[in-house]
This record gives structure tokens, C-alpha cells and sequence, in this order.
């Protein structure tokens, strides 16, 4: 039977006939061995009762679904004080008692319906020519998981919360940091739930978590002798809204000096005679049209020398780089076209040219206003007609107008602009920095503050944590401190060692994934089988 090797069946079946066909191939095969021992007194038998078919769906072969069709015999059992007359020769290699698949198709259908789920299971299932029901794949990835052991403890455990419906419903998630695997799934974030789950799994040496007391609390009661490790993302998240929150205070304060700089601004610029953005457009155009122009009037010289000399007009035309056409259009001209236009076709603005020159020195400026006075004279053009006309003008008057509102930055726009390194702003945003900031004495103290609290999570400076915590108390920011006392121990921890919580927040944005893909119809037990990794 050595040319059914490549079939890799048990070794304790014989092959005895293969019969392919166009979509299918069925395998018929019997029982190496016609002895068995019996379930219940465990006194083997060989005596043969009845013949037994099994019918098995195996691993599809060369794109062709595989029906193995085994041939066992029912056996009698010779004991005289076993209650059980006959039995079946069991196929413990090869399936599960009533089974219809094999062990490998079976472990086939468990890695698509965890990689895929159910519907999208069941469509690459029939796919790979070994067709499966959505409800049936589900039913097994559920079932391995029910009878799957604990996994070992890891001895670096990341900890995050994970939204099950945002605002509503949240669950704990845990990473093994060291091998980047999914160690379980809790259904809320509770601090009783995660302590237990620390209890009953001792050995965590390292547990990093965000800022969040329910965590903290259960990290300390479920495994008091780990190491805590705050995230020094979430430490920047929170430090930088807070910050935030007493910048909006100072709105007022911003909005006052902005105005101030625009309006100075604005009155030294125009105490300068500039030219205007319209002539500064129109420059570059100006003297590139002079110069093709100068290059046209070299070329034409050239072509009347090489003409007085005897030369053809096709050997001219190719002397000089032109075509033979453009060179007779010259000669006929007898000078080089300039290009230019002799007359300006009046465009259908020109009849109300002196009333919006009238209206703009009046100081009506705004081009819908514009625009609805002229309809109302009979204009039939758009507004971007007198929009247009309206910018030109704007650029080439003389004295151009100032912004009456200057818009300031505000909210996270100032918070980012207070802590920014001053040497990488512009001068404009220096100044006024300066200014708000020599205004407000007390947000001078608090940014400086926080810029220092923000090199040490960055790791840019060696201040000592204790007593920068200590200086906070006499910023804005004083009701932020106390919080960060409290977690100074593994705020500590996250300066000296490396752990943090970013492989976890890798392992949520795939968990949102695999939730969106199965359309909300599972439920939590699910959810946690298709996330956790396959042993």
C-alpha cells in the first residue's frame, strides 16, 4: 500500500480502494487490527458480531472533498459477568465517539472559525472544499475554549480597560508583555474582578497599568508584591488636560493681547510704502514675457541674415529651431510678433465700475453687499465676478485694510503654544507668548511646571520626582498633585524601566477589530475565544 502514503492516514487503517471523480474522492479503507478491548471490563475480544461502516469527512485533496468510509466490525465480549454483550472497534486516531469529522478536519475548522469567525468561516471553509456550517464552527471554537487549561502566569502583565459599547460597558484586558499574547479577558473592570483573577494566578512580577484607582487598588490587593508601572503616555494624556483645562481660564487675556499685536502690527505695516500683492504677482509674469520676447527679436535678426545670405526657408527654419511656417509668418510680418493684445474686450463689469469705485470709497468692502446692489441695478453676472474685483482692488489699494478681530489661539492651540521650545516659534507667536505670559504670572509658574514635569516622563532631564511634585502644589495645577503622589511609586517605576503599556493598546485595536467583524452578534465568551491566542 506504499502508493497511498501520500493519503497520511492512520497506521492502523488499510487502504483498499480509491475512487476519484470530478468534485470528490472517497477513500475505502478497514481496520489494521480486528481486536479490541472491551469499555467496560477492559478484557480484550476478537470475536466478530456484525460488520461497521463509518463515513468521515477528512482534509480535502488537490481541490476535492474527501469521504473516508471505514469498514470496523462490532465485537462480542466473552466475559461472562460483563453486562455489555457487544461494542465497536473505537477510532480513538482518527475521530471523537459519533463523530462525522476527522480529528484534523476538525482542527482545521477551529483555526478558520478563530481567524475568521462564522459566516466568514463557513464562506472559506466551503472555499477550501471542506464545507462547514457557521453555527457548527462556532460550536467548536466555543467548545476548545471550555476544556482549554489555564495558561502558566506571565511575569509581565499589562493591563487596560476595553469598551464593549464606549460609555456604557467596559472589560479588562491582559498582556503577557514578554510575548506579546492575549492572557485573558475579564468581563468588566471592576477592581474585585481583577484582584481575584491575580489571586488565582500567582507569580506576576511587574503589572503595567494606566492612572486608573480601580486598577491601582486591585494591583495592590491581588498581587501586593509586584511592581507597578504607570504609562507614561497616559501620564502626558492627563497632565496635558489638565493643563488645558486652566489655559481656557485665560481666554479673555489671550484674545486682549492678540487683538493688541494685530492692531500694531497693522499700523507699522501700513505706515510702510510696499508695493502691492497685485504687483508683486504680476512681476515674475512681466519679465518673463521681456524675456521671450528679447529671444523671438534674436532669432528673426538671425533668420534675415541667413535669408540676405541665400539660404532656403526650410534650411533657415532648421538653422534657427522653428517651424518653416511660423518663419514665413515673421517675414510677412517683417518684424518678430510680440504677443500682445491691441484691444481689451470690456467685460461685462465695465458699466458699474464707477459705482463699486464710488461704494469702495465709502467703505463698503464686502463683496456680497456688493454683489446684491449691483443685481438690483440689473447686473446678471455672479458673485464671484464682483468677489474677484473686489480682491484686486483690496491688493492694489494703497492703504489696505487691517483685521478689525484678530482670532487668538485658545484651548489645546495655546496650551501647545505655551509649551513649545521658544526657539522654534515664529517671532510673532514669541512676542506673544511674552506677553500673556508676563500678564499672568501665576500660568508663567504652572507652564513652567509642566514643561518640567514633561522632559522628566520624556526622559529629557534627572529631576527628582518627589520634589517636583512638591514645587506642583503651589501651581494650577495643585489638584492634580495629590493624585500623582499617591501613584509616585510606580510613576518611579516607569522612569527606570521600559515596560509599558503599548503592546496592549495593540492588542485592543485588534480586539475592536475581530468585535466589528462579528457585526455584535456574539457575546462576551466568544469575543474571548477568538481573541485569545490558540495553544
Amino acid at each position: 500500500m506504499s502508493r497511498f502514503r501520500c493519503l497520511d492516514l492512520p497506521p492502523s487503517l488499510v487502504v483498499d480502494q480509491v475512487t476519484p471523480s470530478d468534485n470528490t474522492v472517497q477513500i475505502e479503507a478497514s481496520l489494521r487490527d480486528r481486536s479490541a478491548v472491551c469499555p467496560d471490563c477492559h478484557i480484550r475480544t476478537q470475536r466478530i458480531h456484525s460488520l461497521y461502516r463509518r463515513t468521515l469527512s477528512d482534509l480535502p485533496w488537490q481541490g476535492r472533498r474527501v469521504t473516508l468510509r471505514v469498514s470496523s466490525f462490532r465485537l462480542y465480549c466473552n466475559t461472562a459477568g460483563c453486562r455489555r454483550r457487544t461494542f465497536v472497534i473505537p477510532l480513538s486516531d482518527m475521530t471523537v465517539p459519533y463523530g462525522r469529522h476527522t480529528m484534523r478536519l476538525t482542527d482545521l475548522h477551529h483555526y478558520v472559525a478563530h481567524a475568521l469567525g462564522g459566516s466568514a468561516g463557513e464562506r472559506m471553509a466551503e472555499r477550501l472544499r471542506c464545507p462547514v456550517s457557521a453555527d457548527t464552527l462556532i460550536r467548536r471554537l466555543l467548545s476548545r475554549m471550555s476544556g482549554k487549561p489555564s495558561a502558566r502566569s506571565p511575569r509581565v502583565l499589562g493591563v487596560d480597560d476595553w469598551a464593549w459599547r464606549r460609555g456604557h460597558h467596559y472589560g479588562t484586558i491582559l498582556v503577557d508583555l514578554e510575548k506579546n499574547d492575549v492572557v485573558n479577558l475579564l468581563p468588566d473592570r471592576q477592581a474585585d474582578t481583577l484582584a481575584a483573577w491575580l489571586v488565582q494566578n500567582p507569580g506576576i512580577e511587574i503589572i503595567a497599568r494606566d492612572r486608573a484607582g480601580a486598577y491601582a487598588d486591585a494591583c495592590y490587593r491581588g498581587a501586593p508584591s509586584a511592581v507597578q508601572v504607570t504609562d507614561r503616555w497616559h501620564l502626558l494624556r492627563n497632565l496635558s488636560d489638565a493643563f488645558v483645562a486652566v489655559v481656557d481660564r485665560y481666554a479673555r487675556t489671550a484674545t486682549k493681547i492678540s487683538q493688541k499685536l494685530c492692531q500694531s502690527v497693522s499700523t507699522d505695516t501700513g505706515m510702510r510704502a510696499q508695493p502691492s500683492c497685485l504687483q508683486k504677482a504680476q512681476a515674475p509674469t512681466r519679465n518673463a514675457s521681456q524675456a521671450a520676447q528679447s529671444r523671438r527679436e534674436t532669432r528673426f535678426n538671425e533668420a534675415l541674415a541667413l535669408k540676405a545670405e541665400g539660404h532656403g526657408l526650410q534650411a533657415i527654419a532648421d538653422m534657427i529651431g522653428v517651424e518653416r511656417k511660423t518663419l514665413r509668418r515673421w517675414f510677412r510680418l517683417g518684424h518678430a510678433p510680440t504677443w500682445k493684445r491691441t484691444t481689451t474686450k470690456p467685460g461685462i463689469l465695465a458699466p458699474y465700475t464707477d459705482y463699486l469705485d464710488r461704494r469702495w470709497h465709502e467703505g463698503c468692502h464686502t463683496a456680497a453687499t456688493l454683489w446684491r446692489e449691483l443685481v438690483s441695478q440689473g447686473f446678471t453676472g455672479k458673485y464671484g465676478i464682483v468677489w474677484k474685483w473686489l480682491t484686486i482692488r483690496q491688493a492694489t489699494s494703497p492703504q489696505q485694510r487691517s483685521r478689525r478681530h484678530a482670532v487668538p489661539p485658545l484651548g489645546r492651540k495655546l496650551a501647545r503654544l505655551l509649551l513649545t521650545d521658544p526657539g522654534t516659534l515664529a517671532d510673532q507667536q514669541t512676542l506673544f507668548v511674552r506677553e500673556l505670559l508676563a500678564a499672568e504670572p501665576q500660568l508663567e509658574k504652572t507652564t513652567s511646571w509642566v514643561r518640567k514635569m514633561q522632559n522628566l516622563l520624556c526622559r529629557k532631564s534627572e529631576d527628582n520626582l518627589r520634589l517636583l511634585l512638591k514645587a506642583g502644589r503651589d501651581t494650577l495645577l495643585s489638584r492634580l498633585v495629590p493624585a500623582l503622589e499617591r501613584d509616585a511609586a510606580a510613576i518611579q517605576a516607569s522612569l527606570v524601566t521600559s515596560w509599558t503599556t503599548s503592546p496592549v493598546e495593540g492588542q485592543i485595536s485588534r480586539l475592536k477589530m475581530i468585535k466589528r467583524t462579528m457585526f455584535g452578534r456574539a457575546g462576551f465568551e466568544l469575543l474571548r475565544a477568538r481573541v485569545l491566542p490558540i495553544s
